[in-house]
């Protein structure tokens, strides 16, 4: 028994290791300002970025994230859920941290994302579910960064295929903040924008299938050194972030095992294949790039 319990004791000793070595949660990072990192059970704030909207609502180093929104995040999978739905609902982030013996409410504004989304007019279909609008672009780049088609051309290249999931999010962000420094300065025809908006598109989803897949490896307590099978599952509801891919890119339906089904007490988990997802759309977002370097958008 006493040999049992040591071993349980080392077993959790060793995930908690696991999950702190994971390095810190950088959701929205390039936007917000804000960096988190699982330590002794709790994520803590790690990092604020000066001039931030993290730094001016208030936020600091070493603050412990009581709750984020509506989530209470205990893994960077957790936070990045509730941090990417704030971006892509564009809301704000309402932050409780526990500083010293005093909780306290912090905001991080909506104005952090960027621009606000034009809504649509266009209605769903009686009974259906309403097409989940992408996130609103980010704010263009400050005005000393020199950009240009070529150099846009070159940020997206590059994303492929990633070395991990921070810095391919930290990538995705500054690509798209170039694309609308394009926009914001006239210095590319507003089709080139609409296209290169549209190339940019593939690369933010597959950061949504990396994510999931991310969460399915902390939800497993799996090692980075174990990678996950080419055909891991993993689940998605209706209302998600994966589910709003899946309907703006109707190709991942070959990703689906199984549709979520909503019920009027218990919603039941979809299954889908987010390693899977995540080649198809970097391959249509190469595909997509070479056809506008070809005619030389």
């Amino acid at each position: 028994m006493a040999y049992a319990r040591a071993v349980i004791a080392v077993l959790v000793l060793l995930a908690a290791g696991i999950a702190e070595a994971a390095g810190p949660c950088e959701q929205e990072r390039e936007l917000s300002g804000l960096a988190v990192a699982p330590q002794k059970g709790i994520l803590a704030v790690s990092s604020v970025d000066p001039d931030s909207p993290a730094a001016r609502s208030g936020v600091q180093a070493g603050d412990a994230v009581v709750q984020v929104n509506a989530m209470v995040p205990r893994t960077c999978a957790e936070y990045g859920r509730a941090v990417r739905d704030a971006r892509r609902e564009h809301k704000a982030l309402l932050l409780l941290v526990r500083r010293a013996d005093a909780e306290m409410p912090l905001v991080v504004g909506a104005d952090a994302w960027g621009p606000a989304p034009t809504p649509t007019a266009q209605a769903a279909a009686p009974g259906a579910r309403a097409p989940s609008a992408p996130p609103p672009p980010p704010p263009p780049l400050p005005p000393e960064v020199p950009v240009s088609i070529e150099s846009v051309r070159g940020d997206l290249g590059r994303l492929v295929p990633g070395e991990s999931l921070p810095s391919y999010r930290r990538d995705v962000v500054h690509a798209r903040r170039a694309i609308e420094t394009l926009a914001a300065r006239s210095t590319a025809s507003p089709a080139a924008v609409e296209e290169l908006r549209a190339v940019a598109r593939y690369f933010e989803g597959a950061e949504v299938a990396w994510d999931a897949l991310e969460a399915e490896r902390e939800r497993q307590r799996r090692p980075r050194r174990l990678p996950l099978p080419d055909g891991a599952t993993a689940p998605y509801f209706e209302d998600s972030a994966p589910a709003a891919l899946i309907d703006e890119f109707p190709f991942l339906r070959a990703t689906v095992a199984r549709e979520p089904s909503g019920g009027s007490i218990v919603e039941s988990a979809g299954l889908w294949r987010p390693l899977q997802a995540r080649a198809l759309l970097w391959e249509r977002g190469r595909d997509a790039l070479d056809r506008l370097s070809a005619r030389g958008s």
